[in-house]
Formats: structure tokens, C-alpha cells, sequence
């Protein structure tokens, strides 16, 4: 392997892994260079690229810019782990090759970082946009850490390419190599368990999506059910493997048809969950009811959309006496966390 060194230790590591990305991968190292924040280094370990990817990294002569080149494709877990084994800044933000980085996110997730030590990551809301880098919508997460924990337990609350962490935390757990897909859901799924993590309400990252269109959808299941199983068992709360497949499906729920069994299953899963957390206190109180009763609400909608269920037996569900103050929470965090201009969040 090949590298090529800074000379001085910065205060964030930029970390990008490439594998032929020869298309976009120089609007994602433009986007690093043209950071208003300039203590960084921009560490790219590629993955045995067969394209041109190397030689574009290595026509940058800016010497921020640091590249380690694997001669053979070592997978994306052991390339993310190598990059955490590389850094040398106090922080680490990630950014995907494909992926695009607005002016302003570095200095406003160091600002974030020094302004409250006790948080071990942040991420950002992102805008999604397509091959040739047009808008095709918005990702919004929860932004509280006490709404990202308990959250987190019902969706992917964070995505990689927006998140910048504490270089020690991120080397302390690690990506498991096993997760092949998934890795960011089951990292920050066991790193929250110990630490605090946030999101800041401005679009940050601009996020490519469909990049793994081409993807195993059976193994990306079961890598789901993996993390998920992990979460469900740190949190003690009984479950067989017909539950989990469920909880999977529950967390994606634009994909679900649900019919009577699965609304049943999930009245009755839910309210398993917030009873085993009145017993161990282990995700953050309303915050977890208010996450589940969102699970609900949306289940139950698609439900009578569908025609499954009729109304009155919604209306009978142990969880609507939540329903009327989680909706009044989420339109106040809608007003709290979005500033009047949608432009106004753009970094």
C-alpha cells in the first residue's frame, strides 16, 4: 500500500473509503477541500479499485489530502476499520465517495462537538439526491439525544456519510466485519447504549441514495435481524424469531401491508416493550412511548388504508391514549427543530 502523509496532526480526520467511484468520487473531495473549517486531514483509503478512482485522488496536490491505496478489495467493514486504525484527528467525520459534503458541515458539527462534550457522535438531517446529483428529497431524523435514543430502536436514526464522531469512541466499538450491509445500524445501535448521540436539524450531507440497488435484499435482512436481535437482547425483553422478523418489518414501515395478525402482533409488542422498560429504565421516558406510539399510528394508517382493519378497532388499540400527545410532540419538534426558510437549513 501506498501513503502519502501531512505533516501536522489535525484536529479532524475526513474519512472517505473509495471503490470505483471514478464518477463521483471528485465532487466528494471537492466538497472536503471547500469546507469553511480548515483543520482537517481528508484520509481515503481505497478498496482496490479496478477504475480510475487512485488516479484521481493522486492528481490533488493539497496536502490535507492523504490516500492508502489496498491492492486487493478487502470489503467495506475492513476498510471502515482501517480508516478508524489511520486517523490522526480528535474527531472523525465520515463521508461516502458518492456523497457530497455542504460548505458549512464540518464547522457546524465541531462547533456542535465542543459545545456539548458529553455527546460522542453527531449526524444531520440530508438531502437525497440522485446519479446526477439532483434533489429527490429530505432525510429527517430525531435530533434530541434522548428522541435519538429511544428512536433508535424502531429506525435507523443516523446515516454514515453525515456523521462525525470522537475518534476514541468510534475505535473503541468498531464496525463488525460480519455485517457485510448494515454496519452503521448496528455500530450506533450498540454505541448508544453507552453514550449519547444527536443530530443537528440542518441538511449537512447530501446523500446519494439507491447506491446499493444491486445488493443481496435476503442477506441485508438477515443482517437487520442481527442488529436487531442484539438490541432487542441488551434490552431483556423475551422474543422468538417470528418477533423479530416483525420488529425488522416494523422499522421499515413504507414497505408493510399490514393485515389483522401483524396489527395484533404489534399492539401487543409494543406495549411488551414499554412494560419491560418500566422495568429496566433502559431508553429514555416519554421519549420511547412517544417512538412507539409513532410505530403504531403509522402501522394502524396503513392498516386502514389497506381496508385490513376498520376504524373501530383502532380506535380499541391500548396505545391511542398516547396517540393525541405524541402528535401534539411531533408537530412542536417539527416547529422547534425547522426554521421558517427551508433555505435557512441548507449549510
Amino acid at each position: 500500500m501506498s501513503v502519502v502523509e501531512t505533516a501536522a496532526r489535525p484536529r479532524v480526520t475526513v474519512f472517505m473509503p473509495v471503490y470505483n467511484r471514478e464518477r463521483t468520487l471528485r465532487a466528494a473531495i471537492d466538497s472536503v477541500l471547500g469546507q469553511t473549517y480548515g483543520d482537517f486531514e481528508l484520509l481515503l483509503v481505497d478498496d482496490g479499485s479496478k477504475d480510475s478512482s487512485v488516479d484521481i485522488v493522486r492528481s490533488y496536490s493539497d496536502p490535507r489530502v492523504r490516500l492508502v491505496v489496498h491492492e486487493q478489495n478487502q470489503g467495506i467493514p475492513k476498510t471502515r476499520n482501517h480508516g478508524l486504525e489511520l486517523a490522526r484527528g480528535e474527531l472523525l467525520a465520515i463521508l461516502d465517495s458518492d456523497d457530497v459534503a455542504n460548505r458549512r458541515r464540518l464547522a457546524c458539527q465541531v462547533e456542535f462537538l465542543d459545545r456539548n462534550p458529553d455527546i460522542a457522535a453527531v449526524g444531520s438531517w440530508l438531502t437525497k439526491i440522485d446519479a446526477r446529483g439532483r434533489t429527490r428529497g429530505f432525510m429527517v431524523r430525531p435530533t434530541h439525544p434522548d428522541d435519538v435514543r429511544a428512536h433508535i430502536l424502531f429506525v435507523s436514526c443516523f446515516k454514515n456519510p453525515a456523521m462525525t464522531a470522537r475518534t476514541d469512541v468510534l475505535r473503541r466499538y468498531g464496525y463488525r466485519e460480519q455485517f457485510v450491509y448494515c454496519q452503521d445500524i448496528d455500530l450506533w445501535g450498540r454505541i448508544s447504549e453507552q453514550h449519547r448521540l444527536a443530530n443537528i436539524p440542518r441538511f449537512l450531507t447530501r446523500y446519494r441514495s439507491g447506491g446499493e440497488s444491486r445488493r443481496d435484499e435476503a442477506l441485508a435482512f438477515r443482517m437487520k435481524m442481527m442488529a436487531a436481535r442484539g438490541q432487542l437482547a441488551t434490552f431483556g425483553v423475551r422474543f422468538d424469531d417470528e418477533d423479530l422478523a416483525r420488529h425488522v418489518k416494523l422499522r421499515n414501515v413504507s414497505g408493510l401491508a399490514p393485515d389483522t395478525e401483524f396489527v395484533d402482533w404489534c399492539e401487543d409488542w409494543l406495549v411488551r416493550l414499554l412494560e419491560q422498560n418500566a422495568r429496566t429504565r433502559s431508553y429514555p421516558e416519554p421519549y420511547l412511548t412517544h417512538a412507539a406510539t409513532e410505530r403504531w399510528l403509522l402501522v394502524a394508517m396503513r392498516a386502514l388504508g389497506c381496508r385490513a382493519v376498520p376504524l373501530r378497532r383502532i380506535l380499541r388499540a391500548p396505545l391511542r391514549r398516547h396517540a393525541a400527545a405524541c402528535l401534539a410532540r411531533r408537530a412542536g419538534r417539527a416547529v422547534h427543530d425547522a426554521p421558517p426558510a427551508l433555505a435557512s437549513l441548507v449549510a
